[in-house]
């Protein structure tokens, strides 16, 4: 390649200061390859500085080779032939064309914003890959000469160079800069905190000590004393709506003190074919990849799709194949300062490759809020006007109420007070709860049979050491669930399973059912219906033996866990699901039709006092 005199490639570049820095970052960085004013056998790869952008890079090469911009069109003449970006932004209508040994012709300069963006194959063909530094203390005050203004000192030209390129050019191009103008510039990427800080909410104890290890880390690599690979995080958020995926990464950012790009796979997906999807799933990741530092929050990400280890000949297959590909190549790409959270409801269907080590590696499971975080929440919600010590009561009355549901009420409440022309008080809280139905006397005596079934198989098959049971008195007919009883079992440790234990843990799901059949002569639906209900649970369980832990009658493997999902068995090992539901129902039947007259006994004493704690030795207590 022959490189432009260099008074024609100082006229070039005098034209925009960016391009200046760039091409002196380009001809530094060249300068172990050859003088820009000789020739260089074959092309060259640059990889631009972490955090800047490689337009002015592209434009600072096209002048060190002397190619000038069409006078009418402003476009560069020949641009396609001389230099390329090693990922050129899609264009519409257009193949993409990222760079690959088989498309090199003509080109000398290749320019890359990340050397994941250059193929091993590229790299190896290259006179040289050519790390590009940022402009020097020497490079910011040449621009201020260049153009008209006058030079900073060496400190205050040490320190520029340490700051972002936006904030770099900002100082560049202002006549009057000065020593006390560098915190200003540094506001520049700052937050503008709108929300409160993670640490600043109620609740996600899952997941704050993992964040908090991570604030500490961004800071430290801000202060450059830890590199971005040893700070790279990338979370999974799951659990049922409401339980506060969307709010985490708002307050994570605002902790971090950084932006949020927030988006969803259907968003891409409604720019329109694969190639734009693709397109707007680039562009996301390119606003984000600034260096800058940001929170890229990708909700409903089990939409990516997932691989299928054998193609099933569906047209579809081919789409998501590329689509999760790309996706992962993105993700393996990300610059330094982009922190990737992701959410679900359905983490089992995320293609195992995003989940790995380096892209997004750790996984926390959001559960509903117990009585004290709701209490907690309500007194957020409240501004701390009612503290959460005296919200216990009405804590208790929303069980099962996600934050998003006790936002919504508190907001009620403060409505009701400002109409009143007063601050909110307890009252106004209390008018906005549910209106509870309670249970007849015989649904409660079912609800506590049912519950006492599930203690007595438990403690008599070994799987607990003592199971405390409780009942509530009413339900709310608007909510999608009523929870009319729980059990909480002391647990036996179980980490390496049997086929014994496992069948144990199936039939102490049925057992609740099978005590009200012993009992009442007939079912409830309260087993069933939803997920994590007694029945799904002892489903999963007989499918999982079934179909991946090898425990049916031949043991065969027909994927992971994960891999079997929801999706049917093949017909024959359905068959041997139900045939092993049927089993342990018809065990726990027998087992608890003995007991029928203790049953009704421990049932009763429920009912009179709300809860009754079972242990091994066989003594029951009212709690």
């Amino acid at each position: 390649m022959k490189f432009a005199d260099p008074r024609t490639r100082t006229e070039a570049l005098l034209k925009d200061v960016a391009v200046l820095l760039a091409g002196c970052g380009l001809a530094r960085a060249a300068r172990d390859v050859g003088r820009l004013r000789y020739r260089v056998n074959g092309f060259l790869v640059f990889v631009v500085p972490p955090g800047y952008r490689v337009d002015e890079y592209e434009a600072a090469a096209l002048a060190v080779l002397g190619v000038k911009r069409n006078s009418w069109t402003g476009d560069w003449v020949d641009k396609d032939v001389r230099v390329r970006l090693a990922s050129p932004p899609r264009v519409k209508g257009t193949p993409h064309r990222p760079a690959s040994i088989f498309d090199l012709k003509g080109v000398d300069i290749l320019i890359a914003g990340n050397i994941d963006e250059v193929p091993k194959d590229v790299r190896f063909a290259a006179t040289a890959v050519v790390f590009v530094d940022p402009p020097t203390a020497q490079h910011i005050n040449a621009a201020r000469r260049l153009f008209g203004k006058e030079p900073f000192s060496i400190e205050v030209a040490s320190e520029l160079a340490k700051r972002p390129q936006n904030a770099m050019l900002a100082a560049i191009l202002k006549p009057d800069f000065t020593e006390d103008c560098i915190a200003v510039i540094d506001g520049f990427n700052s937050l503008d905190a709108t929300g409160p800080s993670l640490f600043e909410l109620p609740g996600y104890d899952e997941v704050k000590p993992w964040a908090r290890d991570l604030v500490d880390n961004v800071s430290r690599w801000r202060d450059k004393k830890l590199a971005w690979k040893l700070v790279r995080a990338g979370v999974l958020l799951s659990g049922p709506p409401g339980t506060g995926k969307t709010l985490f990464a708002s307050a994570l950012a605002t902790a971090l003190g950084m932006r949020l790009v927030s988006t969803t796979v259907g968003a891409w997906q409604s720019a329109g074919a694969l190639d734009d999807m693709l397109a707007a799933m680039r562009r996301t990741f390119e606003d984000v990849n600034d260096g800058k530092g940001a929170v890229l929050f990708l909700d409903e990400i089990d939409a990516i799709g997932k691989r299928l280890a054998k193609p099933s000949g569906d047209p579809s297959d081919t789409y998501w194949q590329v689509v999760v590909t790309d996706f992962l190549t993105l993700l393996s790409t990300l610059g330094e300062g982009v922190v990737v959270v992701g959410a679900t409801n359905f983490p089992d269907w995320i293609d195992s490759a995003i989940l790995r080590a380096g892209r997004i590696d750790e996984h926390f499971v959001l559960s509903l809020p117990d009585t004290q975080t709701r209490a907690e929440i309500l007194s957020h919600h409240a501004g701390g006007v009612l503290p959460p010590e005296s919200l216990t009561d009405i804590a208790l009355e929303l069980e099962g109420k996600p934050g998003a549901d006790l936002e919504r009420l508190v907001q009620r409440a403060q409505r009701a007070a400002r109409n009143d022309n007063r601050e909110l008080e307890l009252r106004d809280l209390e008018a906005q709860l549910p209106e509870k139905v309670p249970y007849t006397a015989e649904q409660l005596l079912r609800l506590a049979a049912h519950e006492v079934g599930h203690g007595l198989v438990s403690l008599a098959l070994g799987h607990s050491t003592a199971a405390m049971i409780e009942i509530r008195d009413s339900f709310d007919p608007s909510g999608e669930g009523s929870i009319g009883g729980s059990t909480v079992y002391n647990l036996e440790p179980d980490h390496f399973p049997t086929e014994t234990t496992l069948l144990n843990r199936i039939a102490v799901s049925l057992a609740g059912m099978a005590a009200e059949f012993v009992v009442f002569g007939d079912r409830s639906i309260g087993a069933g219906g939803i997920i994590g209900s007694d029945i799904e649970r002892a489903t999963a369980v007989a499918r999982r033996m079934v179909g991946s832990y090898g425990l049916g009658k031949s043991p065969v493997f027909m994927g992971t866990v994960k891999d079997l999902g929801d999706k049917p068995l093949p017909e024959k090992m359905e068959a041997e699901v139900a045939q092993i539901l049927e089993n342990q129902w018809e065990r726990v039947r027998n087992m608890l039709m003995k007991d029928r007259e203790r049953i009704l006994g421990l049932a009763g004493d429920i009912v009179a006092h709300g809860s009754v704690k079972l242990e091994r030795t066989g003594t029951a207590s009212a709690a």
